[in-house]
C-alpha cells in the first residue's frame, strides 16, 4: 500500500511556510501542484512565473526554497532557467517538470544540473512529485542551517576574540606549558606593554619559583578531571620582579583541534563613576522636573532587581552591594552616554535618557532586561544572576515628577513581585506608541508580502441582468501573511495606504489581471470575460507616474476589448478631479474600460458622470441595504435614467436575496453582485 509521506515539518521542524517557484506556461501547474502538496498536508505556497526575466528578479528580491520548471517549453528554455539559478540562487534546488515520468528525462535533468524529474500529469506523478519535493526541501533546509551554524560559530569566535582582547579580566591560554595567547589586561597585570610578547613563553617563567611545583600539581589534577573547579591561588612575577598575587580559574577548551587551558583571572569589581549613589531620590526628583534642553523625545526608566533579598541571603550584603553596583554600570553603558543614572534605593535604580526615536524606549528597555538577564557578575566570593524589572515613561510637557515617579515605583514594584524580568511602557503616549509600533511592525508584513510576491486574487461574479453572455468578474485581492494564512482587503489596505505601499498593491492586481487575460487568449478561449480591478487614491495622486506604467507594460500594444475595467471610487475621484480626466481618457484611449465604484453618495455624482468618460456605475452599497427606502430608490431611478442617456451600464453590489434582485431588474439594472449571486472564490479564471 502506497502512503503519503510526512509533511516534511515533521523531519526538519519549521513554522514557515515553505516557497515554490514554478517556471511554466500556464498558471494551473502552480495551482496542481501547490493544491496536492497543501491536500497531503505540506505547508508550501506557489508562485507562478511564466517568463526567464521575471524568475530573475523573483530571484533577487525573494529566497525561494525550490524550483520547479518544465523542461519541455521553446518559449522557456530549462537551460536558461538554471542559467539563471546558478548566478542568483547558486544552491538552489531545481526540479524538472517533464510531460511524463521517464528514465531518460530523469537522465536528461540530471545531466544539466536538475536535482530530479517529476510530472504533474497525473495522480500517481503527483506522489512521485511530492515525495522528490519533500526530500529536496528537508535536504535545503538541512544545506541552509549548516552554512547558518558555520556563520554563527565564525560570528561567535569573532566576538570572543574580541570579547578576550576587551575585557578587564585578565585570560592566558597556554598548551603543553606554553602561552599561546594573552589578551591585553593581563599583559598589562605583569608590567607587558605588549601582550605579543608573552607569545611562546613558558607559564612556569611567570610563576614564581617557591610556588612552581603546587602550580604543577594543580594543572595534573585539571588535566585528570580532579580539580573539581577549585581556584589557583599563586603568585606571578611581574617584569620589574614584583610579585602580583592572582586567584585563577583554570578551564580546558579546545580549538583548530589542539587542546589548551585557560587560565582567567577576574578584574576586581569597581563601582561606575556615573550612577549617583547619594542623594539618588532627590537627584532623581530634580532631573524631572528641569526642562529639556531639545526637542529629542526623552523617556524615565525605573529598574528594580528582583529577589534582592534573596540574593542578600544566599551572598551576604558586601557581595550582594557589589552586584548592585555592576548592574548599574551595566545599565549605565547600555543606556549610552546621553543618559542620567539615579541609584533610588538598594536595588533600585532611576533613569533618564533619549533617543532620536521614541518608538526606541520600550525596545531598549527589553533589551536591558534580556542582557542582564544572561549577565554573570562575580564579585570576590561569588558568582551570581540577576533579572531586572524596568518600566518605562515617555515623558510629554505635561508630565511632573511626582507623577512620573509615583506611577514608575508603584508599577515596577508590583512587577518584581509577580516575579519580575521584564520590561513595560507606562504614561499617557504609551498607548499612541503601541499603536505606532503596530501600525510600523503591519506595515513592513505588507513590504514584505510585496518583495515575496505573496498575494492571490479572489473573483466574484458580477451577474447580467439582460442576458449578456460575458463573463464578468469583480476582483479583490487577497495577501498570504508569513503564517500561510489569506488575509482581505479590509485586514491589511488601509495600513498599506498609510504605509504608502497601495499603488505597489495595485500595480501587482493589475499586471496579474493582465497576465491572466493573456493566458486565456493564448489558450483561444471561446468565451470572453471582463475583470474588474480597483484603483486606490494612491495611484491616482500619483496619475504621471501610473500611466506611465501602464505604457510599459502594455508595450505598444492595447487592452484587449471587454478585457479590464478600471474601477475607481467615487469619493476618490470627487477629490483629484483634474487628474481623474487625464487618467481616465488614458485608459479608455489605451482599450480600458472605467468604472465609477460606491457611486452616488457625493453631492455631485451626477455631474461628475458628466465630465469623466465612463462604462460602468456600481452603485454604494447603502442603496441596496436601504432599498425600502422611497427615498432611496426615488435617487437611485434618477441617477440609472442619466446613466442610460449616456449609455453608461449600472451594477448593483451587496445584492443578499432573490426579491431585492427581482425589483432591480424590473428598475433596469444591468448588473448585479453579491453573496446571493456568488461569494468570492480564490481560483484560476479557466
Amino acid at each position: 500500500m502506497v502512503t503519503n509521506p510526512p509533511p516534511f515539518g515533521a523531519a526538519a521542524p519549521s513554522s514557515t511556510t515553505s516557497l515554490l517557484l514554478v517556471v511554466a506556461p500556464f498558471e494551473e501547474n502552480a495551482k496542481r501542484v501547490e493544491s496536492h502538496l497543501r491536500n497531503a498536508g505540506h505547508k508550501v505556497r506557489t508562485v507562478w512565473i511564466s517568463q526567464v526575466p521575471e524568475l530573475e528578479q523573483q530571484l533577487q528580491k525573494s529566497q525561494p526554497d525550490l524550483l520547479l520548471a518544465a523542461d519541455h517549453v521553446r518559449e522557456i528554455p530549462f537551460k536558461a532557467v538554471l542559467d539563471a539559478c546558478r548566478r542568483f540562487a547558486p544552491n538552489l534546488p531545481v526540479l524538472a517538470l517533464s510531460a511524463q515520468l521517464s528514465g531518460d528525462a530523469t537522465a536528461s535533468a540530471l545531466a544539466v544540473g536538475a536535482r530530479d524529474s517529476v510530472s504533474d500529469v497525473d495522480p500517481e506523478s503527483l506522489q512521485h512529485l511530492e515525495r522528490v519535493v519533500v526530500r529536496e526541501l528537508i535536504a535545503y533546509r538541512n544545506l541552509r542551517e549548516l552554512a547558518r551554524s558555520h556563520s554563527l560559530l565564525a560570528d561567535y569566535e569573532s566576538r570572543y576574540s574580541q570579547l578576550i582582547a576587551g575585557t578587564g579580566d585578565a585570560v592566558a591560554h597556554f598548551c603543553e606549558g606554553i602561552i599561546s595567547k594573552v589578551n591585553p589586561a593581563f599583559a598589562t597585570l605583569i608590567g607587558h606593554a605588549d601582550a605579543e610578547d608573552l607569545a611562546g613563553v613558558p607559564l612556569m617563567d611567570l610563576v614564581v619559583p617557591e610556588q612552581q611545583s603546587a602550580v604543577r600539581d594543580h594543572l595534573k589534577q585539571l588535566q585528570q578531571g580532579r580539580a573539581d573547579g577549585k581556584p589557583l591561588e599563586c603568585a606571578l612575577m611581574s617584569r620589574a620582579g614584583d610579585k602580583v598575587p592572582v586567584r585563577a580559574q583554570l578551564t580546558r577548551g579546545e580549538a583548530d583541534g589542539e587542546s589548551f587551558v585557560e587560565m582567567l583571572i577576574r578584574a576586581e569589581a569597581t563601582q561606575a563613576t556615573n550612577v549617583t549613589t547619594e542623594s539618588g531620590r532627590l537627584e532623581f526628583c530634580k532631573a524631572l522636573d528641569a526642562p529639556p534642553t531639545d526637542n529629542v523625545p526623552r523617556a524615565a526608566l525605573f529598574a528594580v532587581i528582583d529577589s534582592f533579598s534573596a540574593l542578600e541571603e544566599r551572598v551576604g550584603y558586601i557581595d550582594a552591594e557589589q552586584v548592585a553596583i555592576q548592574t548599574g554600570a551595566k545599565l549605565a553603558a547600555m543606556l549610552g552616554s546621553d543618559h542620567q543614572l539615579y541609584r533610588f534605593s538598594t536595588q533600585e535604580f532611576g533613569a533618564l535618557f533619549s533617543r532620536a526615536d521614541g518608538l526606541q524606549f520600550e525596545s531598549l528597555a527589553q533589551q536591558i532586561a534580556q542582557e542582564v538577564a544572561t549577565q554573570v557578575f562575580s564579585t570576590a566570593d561569588h558568582e551570581s544572576q540577576v533579572t531586572l524589572s524596568l518600566m518605562v515613561y515617555p515623558l510629554g510637557g505635561a508630565d511632573t515628577a511626582s507623577q512620573v515617579v509615583s506611577d514608575l515605583v508603584r508599577e515596577a514594584r508590583k512587577l518584581s513581585s509577580r516575579g519580575g524580568n521584564r520590561a513595560v511602557l507606562l504614561g499617557p503616549t504609551a498607548r499612541a506608541n503601541a499603536e505606532e509600533r503596530e501600525d510600523q511592525r503591519k506595515a513592513d508584513a505588507i513590504r514584505k508580502a510585496i518583495e515575496e510576491n505573496r498575494f492571490k486574487l479572489a473573483y466574484q461574479t458580477i451577474a447580467s441582468l439582460e442576458g449578456d453572455t460575458r463573463q464578468h468578474f469583480d476582483v479583490l485581492v487577497r495577501m498570504i501573511n508569513e503564517e500561510g494564512v489569506e488575509l482581505h482587503a479590509s485586514d491589511f489596505f488601509r495600513t498599506a495606504e498609510k504605509a504608502g505601499l497601495a499603488r505597489s498593491i495595485d500595480r501587482w492586481v493589475i499586471s496579474r489581471g493582465m497576465k491572466i487575460q493573456a493566458g486565456r487568449e493564448r489558450r483561444k478561449d471561446k468565451e470572453a470575460s471582463m475583470l474588474f480591478l480597483k484603483l486606490s487614491e494612491d495611484s491616482l495622486r500619483d496619475a504621471d507616474n501610473f500611466i506611465a506604467w501602464v505604457h510599459d507594460m502594455l508595450k505598444g500594444r492595447k487592452f484587449g476589448e471587454d478585457e479590464i475595467c478600471i474601477e475607481i471610487q467615487e469619493m476618490v475621484l470627487q477629490n483629484h478631479i483634474r487628474k481623474a480626466k487625464v487618467l481616465t481618457k488614458t485608459l479608455r484611449d489605451n482599450g480600458a474600460s472605467v468604472a465609477i465604484e460606491h457611486f452616488g453618495i457625493g453631492a455631485n455624482s451626477a455631474q461628475l458622470i458628466e465630465h469623466l468618460p465612463i462604462n460602468f456605475l456600481k452603485f454604494h452599497s447603502s442603496y441596496t441595504q436601504n432599498f425600502g427606502e422611497k427615498d432611496i430608490q426615488k435617487k437611485m431611478s434618477d441617477l440609472m435614467d442619466m446613466a442610460k442617456q449616456r449609455r453608461i451600464k449600472t451594477i448593483v453590489s451587496h445584492v443578499e436575496d432573490a426579491n431585492v434582485m427581482a425589483r432591480m431588474w424590473q428598475m433596469g439594472v444591468n448588473y448585479i453582485q453579491g453573496y446571493h449571486i456568488q461569494e468570492p472564490e480564490v481560483v484560476m479564471l479557466t
